[in-house]
């Protein structure tokens, strides 16, 4: 078959670490998809990441990647795993924004997307009652030069 001349636009295989044991104990299967300058492909200004969610799990609720904001404008996207009802998300989730005074908890129960601008600070994520898997993708725009500002532990 001949290479397209569009090649240089796909990525073929996200990554994904060596060794996926530990991640299955922990219930978030990692894998992203890297773009600009520090991925593969340079040309974009964008990051991707996603993980499959398989347990009641906490994301963002640690020092190493507690609430934070940047430069860059993100969306969240969490998809439910049922063909029958791809709205069903399988699992109870608290997603918070937001600081000080304007901190809000948003939770859901269906497929839904979160717009986080940039400078809007975000995180933790609680993943509960985790019914079957699920996918939560982050998909951040116009990365440009990441300035990340990471803040402590929010107190819940």
């Amino acid at each position: 078959m001949k290479e397209s001349r569009y090649e240089k636009y796909i990525v073929r295989e996200a990554e994904v670490p060596v060794d996926l044991s530990p991640y299955l104990e922990s219930g978030v299967i990692p894998s992203r998809f890297l773009t600009g300058k520090d991925g593969r492909l340079k040309e974009a200004d964008a990051m991707v990441e996603f993980s499959w969610i398989t347990q009641d799990r906490n994301m963002g609720h640690d020092a190493g990647r507690g609430p934070h904001k940047h430069n860059f404008d993100e969306f969240f996207i969490f998809m439910g795993s049922n063909p029958k009802d791809p709205n069903e998300l399988g699992a109870d989730v608290e997603f918070w924004l937001g600081e000080g005074e304007e901190t809000d908890k948003l939770t859901f129960n269906t497929s839904s997307l979160i717009f986080v601008p940039g400078g809007l600070l975000h995180m933790p994520i609680f993943f509960r009652n985790v019914r079957r898997p699920l996918l939560r993708m982050t998909i951040g725009v116009n990365t440009g030069e990441m300035k990340v500002d990471r803040y402590p532990v929010r107190e819940l």
